[in-house]
Protein backbone atom coordinates (compact mmCIF):
# COMPACT_ATOMS: atom_id res chain seq x y z
CA UNK A 1 0.00 0.00 0.00
CA UNK A 2 1.30 3.46 -0.90
CA UNK A 3 2.07 5.64 2.11
CA UNK A 4 0.13 8.91 2.14
CA UNK A 5 0.64 12.43 3.42
CA UNK A 6 -1.67 15.46 3.27
CA UNK A 7 -0.58 19.10 3.42
CA UNK A 8 -1.66 22.58 2.41
CA UNK A 9 1.19 23.22 -0.04
CA UNK A 10 3.61 20.86 -1.76
CA UNK A 11 6.83 22.55 -2.89
CA UNK A 12 8.73 20.57 -5.53
CA UNK A 13 12.39 21.58 -5.51
CA UNK A 14 14.70 22.70 -2.71
CA UNK A 15 16.74 25.40 -4.44
CA UNK A 16 16.47 29.12 -3.57
CA UNK A 17 12.98 29.52 -5.05
CA UNK A 18 11.52 26.48 -3.32
CA UNK A 19 13.22 27.16 0.00
CA UNK A 20 12.11 30.81 -0.04
CA UNK A 21 8.52 29.75 -0.70
CA UNK A 22 8.56 27.05 1.97
CA UNK A 23 10.15 29.31 4.58
CA UNK A 24 7.67 32.13 3.96
CA UNK A 25 4.68 29.78 4.04
CA UNK A 26 5.76 27.91 7.17
CA UNK A 27 6.39 31.12 9.10
CA UNK A 28 2.83 32.18 8.30
CA UNK A 29 1.47 28.97 9.78
CA UNK A 30 0.78 27.22 6.48
CA UNK A 31 1.44 23.48 6.50
CA UNK A 32 4.04 22.86 3.80
CA UNK A 33 5.99 19.87 2.53
CA UNK A 34 9.12 20.43 0.43
CA UNK A 35 10.51 17.57 -1.66
CA UNK A 36 13.68 17.31 -3.73
CA UNK A 37 15.13 14.39 -5.64
CA UNK A 38 18.64 15.26 -4.40
CA UNK A 39 20.14 15.01 -0.95
CA UNK A 40 21.76 18.18 0.31
CA UNK A 41 24.37 19.52 0.18
CA UNK A 42 24.54 19.03 -3.57
CA UNK A 43 26.38 20.92 -6.29
CA UNK A 44 24.56 23.19 -8.73
CA UNK A 45 25.95 24.68 -11.93
CA UNK A 46 25.92 28.43 -11.33
CA UNK A 47 28.16 31.47 -11.33
CA UNK A 48 27.61 31.67 -7.55
CA UNK A 49 27.42 35.48 -7.69
CA UNK A 50 25.03 37.16 -5.26
CA UNK A 51 23.80 40.55 -6.41
CA UNK A 52 22.60 43.26 -4.06
CA UNK A 53 19.06 42.23 -4.94
CA UNK A 54 19.78 38.62 -3.98
CA UNK A 55 21.50 39.62 -0.74
CA UNK A 56 18.63 41.90 0.22
CA UNK A 57 16.17 39.02 -0.20
CA UNK A 58 18.40 36.57 1.69
CA UNK A 59 18.65 39.07 4.51
CA UNK A 60 14.87 39.52 4.54
CA UNK A 61 14.46 35.74 4.83
CA UNK A 62 16.74 35.81 7.87
CA UNK A 63 19.61 33.79 6.41
CA UNK A 64 22.80 34.29 8.44
CA UNK A 65 25.65 34.54 5.89
CA UNK A 66 28.03 33.05 8.43
CA UNK A 67 26.08 29.80 8.09
CA UNK A 68 27.08 29.67 4.41
CA UNK A 69 30.58 28.25 4.57
CA UNK A 70 31.93 29.78 1.35
CA UNK A 71 30.20 33.19 1.66
CA UNK A 72 32.71 35.74 0.30
CA UNK A 73 31.90 39.47 0.21
CA UNK A 74 33.34 41.31 -2.80
CA UNK A 75 33.86 45.06 -3.13
CA UNK A 76 34.25 45.69 -6.87
CA UNK A 77 33.49 44.46 -10.37
CA UNK A 78 35.82 44.83 -13.35
CA UNK A 79 34.18 44.86 -16.80
CA UNK A 80 36.55 44.38 -19.76
CA UNK A 81 35.97 44.95 -23.46
CA UNK A 82 37.53 42.80 -26.15
CA UNK A 83 40.29 45.40 -26.70
CA UNK A 84 41.32 45.53 -23.07
CA UNK A 85 39.46 48.63 -21.85
CA UNK A 86 38.48 48.00 -18.23
CA UNK A 87 35.83 49.75 -16.16
CA UNK A 88 36.17 49.22 -12.39
CA UNK A 89 32.76 49.46 -10.73
CA UNK A 90 32.54 49.84 -6.92
CA UNK A 91 29.98 47.58 -5.28
CA UNK A 92 30.30 48.52 -1.62
CA UNK A 93 30.98 51.39 0.73
CA UNK A 94 30.31 52.53 4.28
CA UNK A 95 30.69 48.97 5.58
CA UNK A 96 27.99 47.78 3.17
CA UNK A 97 27.91 44.29 1.66
CA UNK A 98 26.38 44.70 -1.79
CA UNK A 99 28.02 41.81 -3.62
CA UNK A 100 29.19 38.36 -2.62
CA UNK A 101 30.02 34.92 -3.96
CA UNK A 102 28.94 31.62 -2.37
CA UNK A 103 29.02 28.10 -3.72
CA UNK A 104 25.51 26.91 -4.46
CA UNK A 105 26.35 23.69 -2.62
CA UNK A 106 26.64 25.74 0.57
CA UNK A 107 23.98 28.39 -0.12
CA UNK A 108 21.21 25.97 -1.09
CA UNK A 109 21.91 23.70 1.89
CA UNK A 110 21.71 26.69 4.25
CA UNK A 111 18.43 27.85 2.67
CA UNK A 112 16.95 24.36 2.95
CA UNK A 113 17.84 24.29 6.65
CA UNK A 114 16.19 27.69 7.02
CA UNK A 115 12.96 26.22 5.62
CA UNK A 116 13.25 23.22 7.90
CA UNK A 117 13.84 25.46 10.89
CA UNK A 118 10.77 27.53 9.97
CA UNK A 119 8.61 24.41 10.29
CA UNK A 120 8.44 23.02 6.76
CA UNK A 121 8.57 19.25 6.37
CA UNK A 122 11.59 18.57 4.14
CA UNK A 123 11.88 15.27 2.27
CA UNK A 124 15.22 14.78 0.51
CA UNK A 125 15.87 12.04 -2.04
CA UNK A 126 12.20 12.13 -3.11
CA UNK A 127 11.70 13.03 -6.76
CA UNK A 128 8.35 13.77 -8.37
CA UNK A 129 7.14 10.83 -10.47
CA UNK A 130 3.51 11.74 -11.18
CA UNK A 131 1.14 14.64 -10.58
CA UNK A 132 -2.62 14.90 -10.98
CA UNK A 133 -4.76 17.97 -10.33
CA UNK A 134 -8.51 17.46 -9.99
CA UNK A 135 -11.12 19.92 -11.15
CA UNK A 136 -13.08 20.70 -7.98
CA UNK A 137 -16.39 22.53 -7.98
CA UNK A 138 -16.68 25.70 -5.97
CA UNK A 139 -14.10 28.21 -4.81
CA UNK A 140 -12.85 26.47 -1.70
CA UNK A 141 -9.39 24.95 -2.27
CA UNK A 142 -9.76 21.30 -1.33
CA UNK A 143 -6.86 18.86 -1.60
CA UNK A 144 -7.03 18.70 -5.37
CA UNK A 145 -3.39 17.84 -6.10
CA UNK A 146 -1.97 14.33 -5.81
CA UNK A 147 1.76 13.79 -6.26
CA UNK A 148 3.52 10.45 -6.45
CA UNK A 149 7.13 10.49 -5.29
CA UNK A 150 10.02 8.22 -6.21
CA UNK A 151 10.20 6.77 -2.69
CA UNK A 152 6.63 5.48 -2.94
CA UNK A 153 5.06 8.28 -0.91
CA UNK A 154 1.85 9.92 -2.12
CA UNK A 155 1.28 13.56 -1.14
CA UNK A 156 -2.08 15.28 -1.42
CA UNK A 157 -2.14 19.06 -1.25
CA UNK A 158 -4.26 22.11 -1.96
CA UNK A 159 -1.48 23.82 -3.93
CA UNK A 160 1.72 22.84 -5.70
CA UNK A 161 4.67 25.20 -6.02
CA UNK A 162 6.86 24.08 -8.93
CA UNK A 163 10.43 25.05 -8.06
CA UNK A 164 11.99 22.20 -9.99
CA UNK A 165 14.18 24.04 -12.45
CA UNK A 166 14.64 24.49 -16.17
CA UNK A 167 13.39 21.00 -17.01
CA UNK A 168 10.44 21.23 -14.65
CA UNK A 169 8.84 17.84 -14.10
CA UNK A 170 5.69 19.58 -12.90
CA UNK A 171 5.37 21.54 -16.13
CA UNK A 172 6.04 18.41 -18.18
CA UNK A 173 3.54 16.32 -16.18
CA UNK A 174 0.76 18.85 -16.65
CA UNK A 175 1.78 19.73 -20.23
CA UNK A 176 0.60 23.30 -19.81
CA UNK A 177 1.94 26.68 -20.74
CA UNK A 178 5.19 25.63 -22.35
CA UNK A 179 6.89 28.26 -24.47
CA UNK A 180 7.34 27.57 -28.21
CA UNK A 181 11.10 27.10 -27.74
CA UNK A 182 10.58 24.23 -25.29
CA UNK A 183 9.89 20.70 -26.45
CA UNK A 184 9.69 17.67 -24.23
CA UNK A 185 10.63 19.81 -21.22
CA UNK A 186 14.07 20.67 -22.64
CA UNK A 187 15.30 24.14 -23.49
CA UNK A 188 16.32 24.16 -27.14
CA UNK A 189 17.01 27.73 -28.12
CA UNK A 190 16.65 31.35 -27.15
CA UNK A 191 17.83 30.95 -23.56
CA UNK A 192 21.18 31.17 -21.83
CA UNK A 193 23.51 28.22 -21.52
CA UNK A 194 26.34 28.28 -19.01
CA UNK A 195 29.58 26.41 -18.44
CA UNK A 196 31.17 26.65 -15.00
CA UNK A 197 34.28 25.29 -13.28
CA UNK A 198 36.10 25.96 -10.03
CA UNK A 199 39.77 26.88 -10.32
CA UNK A 200 42.23 26.69 -7.43
CA UNK A 201 45.52 28.55 -6.89
CA UNK A 202 44.40 31.71 -8.70
CA UNK A 203 46.32 34.99 -8.72
CA UNK A 204 45.66 37.92 -6.40
CA UNK A 205 43.97 39.78 -9.27
CA UNK A 206 41.37 37.01 -9.61
CA UNK A 207 41.00 36.72 -5.82
CA UNK A 208 40.17 40.36 -5.14
CA UNK A 209 37.28 41.25 -7.42
CA UNK A 210 34.58 40.04 -9.77
CA UNK A 211 35.56 39.98 -13.44
CA UNK A 212 33.27 40.03 -16.47
CA UNK A 213 34.58 40.34 -20.02
CA UNK A 214 33.19 40.33 -23.52
CA UNK A 215 34.56 38.03 -26.18
CA UNK A 216 33.15 38.47 -29.74
CA UNK A 217 32.72 34.70 -29.96
CA UNK A 218 30.32 34.75 -26.99
CA UNK A 219 28.21 37.87 -27.66
CA UNK A 220 25.63 38.70 -26.47
CA UNK A 221 27.04 36.46 -23.76
CA UNK A 222 30.13 36.96 -21.67
CA UNK A 223 32.77 35.22 -19.57
CA UNK A 224 33.31 35.61 -15.84
CA UNK A 225 35.68 34.94 -12.95
CA UNK A 226 34.21 35.32 -9.46
CA UNK A 227 36.42 34.99 -6.35
CA UNK A 228 35.95 32.65 -3.42
CA UNK A 229 38.06 32.47 -0.28
CA UNK A 230 41.23 30.38 -0.24
CA UNK A 231 42.52 31.30 -3.69
CA UNK A 232 39.57 29.73 -5.54
CA UNK A 233 37.58 31.28 -8.39
CA UNK A 234 34.32 30.33 -10.07
CA UNK A 235 35.04 30.66 -13.81
CA UNK A 236 32.60 30.28 -16.65
CA UNK A 237 30.85 31.48 -19.78
CA UNK A 238 27.23 32.40 -20.42
CA UNK A 239 26.10 32.18 -24.05
CA UNK A 240 22.83 32.44 -25.91
CA UNK A 241 21.52 29.13 -27.25
CA UNK A 242 20.38 29.85 -30.81
CA UNK A 243 19.00 27.65 -33.56
CA UNK A 244 21.62 25.36 -35.06
CA UNK A 245 24.12 25.76 -32.22
CA UNK A 246 24.99 22.28 -31.00
CA UNK A 247 26.12 21.17 -27.58
CA UNK A 248 29.51 20.37 -29.09
CA UNK A 249 29.85 23.96 -30.31
CA UNK A 250 29.07 25.29 -26.84
CA UNK A 251 31.64 22.95 -25.29
CA UNK A 252 34.20 24.14 -27.84
CA UNK A 253 33.48 27.78 -26.94
CA UNK A 254 34.10 26.93 -23.28
CA UNK A 255 37.45 25.27 -24.04
CA UNK A 256 38.54 28.19 -26.20
CA UNK A 257 37.76 30.67 -23.44
CA UNK A 258 39.45 28.57 -20.77
CA UNK A 259 42.64 28.45 -22.83
CA UNK A 260 42.42 32.08 -24.00
CA UNK A 261 45.20 34.55 -23.20
CA UNK A 262 43.19 36.89 -20.99
CA UNK A 263 41.77 34.24 -18.66
CA UNK A 264 45.13 32.47 -18.46
CA UNK A 265 46.87 35.69 -17.46
CA UNK A 266 44.12 36.62 -14.99
CA UNK A 267 44.20 33.27 -13.19
CA UNK A 268 48.00 32.97 -13.12
CA UNK A 269 50.44 30.14 -13.72
CA UNK A 270 49.54 28.13 -10.61
CA UNK A 271 45.82 27.88 -11.41
CA UNK A 272 44.31 24.41 -11.83
CA UNK A 273 40.81 23.07 -12.42
CA UNK A 274 39.28 21.64 -9.27
CA UNK A 275 37.03 19.34 -11.34
CA UNK A 276 35.67 19.12 -14.91
CA UNK A 277 33.27 21.87 -15.97
CA UNK A 278 29.52 21.53 -15.66
CA UNK A 279 26.93 23.03 -17.99
CA UNK A 280 23.26 23.92 -17.58
CA UNK A 281 20.48 25.84 -19.38
CA UNK A 282 19.22 29.09 -17.84
CA UNK A 283 15.67 29.79 -19.07
CA UNK A 284 14.57 33.42 -19.16
CA UNK A 285 11.42 35.24 -20.25
CA UNK A 286 8.95 35.05 -17.39
CA UNK A 287 6.68 37.46 -19.27
CA UNK A 288 6.19 34.85 -22.00
CA UNK A 289 5.18 31.72 -20.06
CA UNK A 290 2.36 30.52 -17.84
CA UNK A 291 3.26 31.07 -14.17
CA UNK A 292 -0.04 29.91 -12.64
CA UNK A 293 -2.03 26.93 -13.92
CA UNK A 294 -4.92 24.63 -13.05
CA UNK A 295 -7.08 27.42 -11.71
CA UNK A 296 -4.33 28.83 -9.53
CA UNK A 297 -3.50 25.56 -7.79
CA UNK A 298 -0.11 25.12 -9.50
CA UNK A 299 2.38 27.98 -9.38
CA UNK A 300 5.79 28.11 -11.10
CA UNK A 301 8.79 29.85 -9.54
CA UNK A 302 12.51 30.30 -10.24
CA UNK A 303 13.87 28.55 -13.32
CA UNK A 304 10.58 26.67 -13.69
CA UNK A 305 9.02 30.11 -14.29
CA UNK A 306 11.81 31.23 -16.66
CA UNK A 307 12.68 33.91 -14.11
CA UNK A 308 16.39 34.46 -14.92
CA UNK A 309 17.38 37.89 -16.23
CA UNK A 310 17.55 37.88 -20.07
CA UNK A 311 20.41 40.42 -19.95
CA UNK A 312 22.83 38.76 -17.51
CA UNK A 313 21.47 35.26 -16.91
CA UNK A 314 21.33 36.05 -13.17
CA UNK A 315 18.70 33.92 -11.50
CA UNK A 316 19.20 33.71 -7.72
CA UNK A 317 17.55 37.03 -6.88
CA UNK A 318 14.69 36.24 -9.25
CA UNK A 319 14.26 32.78 -7.74
CA UNK A 320 14.04 34.22 -4.24
CA UNK A 321 11.63 36.91 -5.43
CA UNK A 322 9.23 34.59 -7.23
CA UNK A 323 9.33 32.05 -4.41
CA UNK A 324 8.42 34.72 -1.86
CA UNK A 325 5.73 36.32 -4.06
CA UNK A 326 4.15 32.94 -4.74
CA UNK A 327 4.03 32.17 -1.02
CA UNK A 328 2.49 35.56 -0.22
CA UNK A 329 -0.27 34.96 -2.76
CA UNK A 330 -1.11 31.66 -1.08
CA UNK A 331 -0.99 33.23 2.38
CA UNK A 332 -3.32 36.05 1.33
CA UNK A 333 -5.90 34.06 -0.67
CA UNK A 334 -5.19 30.34 -0.30
CA UNK A 335 -7.89 29.66 2.24
CA UNK A 336 -10.65 31.11 0.06
CA UNK A 337 -9.93 31.09 -3.67
CA UNK A 338 -7.32 29.35 -5.83
CA UNK A 339 -8.32 31.65 -8.69
CA UNK A 340 -7.40 34.68 -6.60
CA UNK A 341 -4.10 33.03 -5.66
CA UNK A 342 -3.22 32.62 -9.32
CA UNK A 343 -4.37 36.11 -10.25
CA UNK A 344 -2.46 37.68 -7.36
CA UNK A 345 0.75 35.86 -8.24
CA UNK A 346 0.45 36.76 -11.94
CA UNK A 347 0.00 40.41 -11.00
CA UNK A 348 3.02 40.33 -8.71
CA UNK A 349 5.14 38.82 -11.49
CA UNK A 350 3.88 41.37 -13.98
CA UNK A 351 4.66 44.25 -11.62
CA UNK A 352 8.06 43.04 -10.47
CA UNK A 353 9.71 41.09 -13.30
CA UNK A 354 7.81 41.16 -16.60
CA UNK A 355 8.84 44.70 -17.55
CA UNK A 356 12.39 44.01 -16.31
CA UNK A 357 12.61 41.09 -18.73
CA UNK A 358 11.40 43.12 -21.68
CA UNK A 359 13.96 45.85 -20.96
CA UNK A 360 16.70 43.26 -20.48
CA UNK A 361 16.06 41.78 -23.93
CA UNK A 362 16.51 45.24 -25.45
CA UNK A 363 19.78 45.73 -23.56
CA UNK A 364 20.98 42.28 -24.60
CA UNK A 365 20.40 43.17 -28.26
CA UNK A 366 22.59 46.27 -27.83
CA UNK A 367 25.63 44.30 -26.64
CA UNK A 368 25.05 41.50 -29.13
CA UNK A 369 27.52 43.18 -31.52
CA UNK A 370 31.16 43.96 -30.66
CA UNK A 371 30.59 47.68 -31.26
CA UNK A 372 27.74 47.73 -28.73
CA UNK A 373 29.78 45.85 -26.11
CA UNK A 374 32.76 48.20 -26.57
CA UNK A 375 30.48 51.23 -26.30
CA UNK A 376 28.86 49.90 -23.13
CA UNK A 377 32.20 49.46 -21.37
CA UNK A 378 33.31 52.92 -22.48
CA UNK A 379 30.12 54.58 -21.22
CA UNK A 380 30.02 52.93 -17.80
CA UNK A 381 33.67 53.79 -17.21
CA UNK A 382 33.41 57.49 -18.10
CA UNK A 383 33.69 58.89 -14.58
CA UNK A 384 33.15 58.14 -10.89
CA UNK A 385 29.39 58.78 -11.15
CA UNK A 386 28.85 56.41 -14.08
CA UNK A 387 31.01 53.73 -12.48
CA UNK A 388 29.21 53.90 -9.15
CA UNK A 389 25.71 53.92 -10.61
CA UNK A 390 26.48 51.34 -13.29
CA UNK A 391 27.56 49.00 -10.50
CA UNK A 392 24.33 49.66 -8.61
CA UNK A 393 22.22 49.20 -11.74
CA UNK A 394 24.00 46.07 -12.98
CA UNK A 395 24.02 44.42 -9.56
CA UNK A 396 20.32 45.05 -8.94
CA UNK A 397 20.72 47.53 -6.11
CA UNK A 398 17.84 49.40 -7.76
CA UNK A 399 15.19 48.35 -10.25
CA UNK A 400 16.42 48.92 -13.80
CA UNK A 401 12.95 49.94 -14.87
CA UNK A 402 12.44 52.74 -12.33
CA UNK A 403 12.54 55.43 -15.07
CA UNK A 404 9.73 53.55 -16.87
CA UNK A 405 7.51 52.95 -13.84
CA UNK A 406 6.16 56.19 -12.30
CA UNK A 407 4.44 54.23 -9.51
CA UNK A 408 7.93 53.65 -8.06
CA UNK A 409 8.84 57.34 -8.07
CA UNK A 410 8.89 58.12 -4.38
CA UNK A 411 11.34 59.43 -1.83
CA UNK A 412 13.95 56.79 -1.01
CA UNK A 413 13.33 54.67 -4.13
CA UNK A 414 17.03 54.85 -5.00
CA UNK A 415 18.23 54.37 -1.41
CA UNK A 416 17.04 50.96 -0.36
CA UNK A 417 18.23 49.26 2.84
CA UNK A 418 21.72 47.78 2.67
CA UNK A 419 21.78 44.01 3.18
CA UNK A 420 24.21 42.47 5.66
CA UNK A 421 26.00 45.59 6.94
CA UNK A 422 29.52 45.07 8.25
CA UNK A 423 29.90 41.48 7.02
CA UNK A 424 33.59 40.75 6.80
CA UNK A 425 35.37 38.33 4.53
CA UNK A 426 36.74 35.40 6.54
CA UNK A 427 39.51 33.26 5.07
CA UNK A 428 39.32 29.56 5.94
CA UNK A 429 42.12 28.17 8.10
CA UNK A 430 45.07 26.67 6.26
CA UNK A 431 45.40 22.96 6.83
CA UNK A 432 48.76 21.88 8.21
CA UNK A 433 48.03 18.19 8.15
Amino acid sequence: MTAGLETDVLVVGGGPAGSAAATTLARAGVDVVLVDKARFPRDKCCGDGLTTGALRRLDALGLDPMRVESFTPVESLAVRSEFGRIAHLPLSGNDACKAAVARRRDLDAALLELARGAGATVLEGQGLEALEVEELDGALPGAACTAGLSGGLEVRSRYVVAADGAWSKVRAQLAVGQAPRVRGGRVLEGDWHAYRAYVTGVSSGASERLWVWFDPALLPGYAWSFPLAGGVANVGICVRRTAGVSGAALASAWRDELEGPFLSSLLGGDAALEAPAKSWPIPSGIDRVVVAARGGRVLYVGDAAYAADPFTGEGIAQALETGTECAEAIIDHGATSPERVGASYREQVRASLALEHRLSRVLSSIVAAPLGARGAVRVVGLNAWTRRNAGRWLYEDVRRTIPLTPRRWRRGALRLPTPYPRVERVEPPVSRG
